[in-house]
């Protein structure tokens, strides 16, 4: 019988945070301006972000902010310059990251508030050759956010693999990736991974895939920070970042 790579199953019913506001289920006209007030601050990643409106996608974060993705982990001064260079060395292997918004639902609960919101990112890969291929990854963005001073801002972000594939940008010329090597990374980002490992030449995150255990830390995690807990990164694992 073939490995199910993409297990998918509920999440434990005790990383549901049961007082948050949501889908207009239950709550007050000023829980949904609330939610959305985060939704809009959540749709600046992809749309600032790509375009490269560094001011406009920096208002998203409080300043004390962890950004966590498969390439980059630390605070959100270091993410955008790290960022910054990614753009500027493409023609050195390192890929054109964009990203395709899809929807995304909010939970608010007094100050704090947290967005999933599902995402399509999209990295264009130079092989040898001038070879183009793109890697597509189905993923989930987590967002924590709290409110400071009356305002709303992202204190932490990481996200979920659910999976990916390799796309030839001209059908006719492509790459074939070494299968064995590829089923050594996570299933929900494996081709993405494999990439950043020998293309980019970064690193990948490991514990970022929505069909292993880091998806039930993630949730509790999440649910911590609506109920007003302390929350500290790695938020996807149960080692403890205390500095960035």
């Amino acid at each position: 019988m073939t490995e199910n790579l993409y297990a998918t199953v509920q999440p434990p019913l005790d990383t549901r945070p049961s007082k948050a506001s949501r889908n207009n289920a239950h709550g007050t006209d000023q829980d949904v301006i609330e939610r959305s007030k985060v939704r809009e601050i959540c749709e600046g990643w992809g749309m600032y972000r790509d375009a490269a409106e560094w001011s406009n996608y920096r208002s998203m974060f409080h300043d004390d902010a962890y950004i966590a993705t498969s390439w980059h982990q630390g605070g959100i001064d270091d993410f955008i310059e790290a960022s910054k260079k990614g753009f500027a060395m493409q023609n050195q292997g390192f890929m054109y990251i964009l990203h395709r918004i899809i929807g995304q639902t909010v939970d608010v609960q007094g100050t704090r508030a947290v967005s999933k919101m599902k995402v399509t990112i999209t990295c264009r890969y130079n092989f040898k050759g001038g070879i183009e291929m793109d890697n597509e990854a189905d993923c989930r963005f987590f967002f924590l956010l709290d409110k400071r001073d009356g305002k709303w801002g992202v204190a932490f972000y990481t996200l979920l693999f659910d999976k990916d594939k390799m796309v030839p940008v001209n059908p006719g010329r492509q790459i074939q990736l070494p299968e064995e090597e590829v089923g050594k990374y996570p299933s929900g980002y494996r081709y993405l991974a494999w990439c950043e490992a020998n293309i980019s030449k970064t690193p990948p995150k490991m514990d970022l895939n929505s069909h292993g255990p880091e998806r039930d830390i993630l949730y509790g995690k999440c649910k911590d920070w609506l109920d007003g807990k302390k929350v500290t990164p790695n938020l996807t694992g149960k080692d403890e970042v205390t500095k960035w």
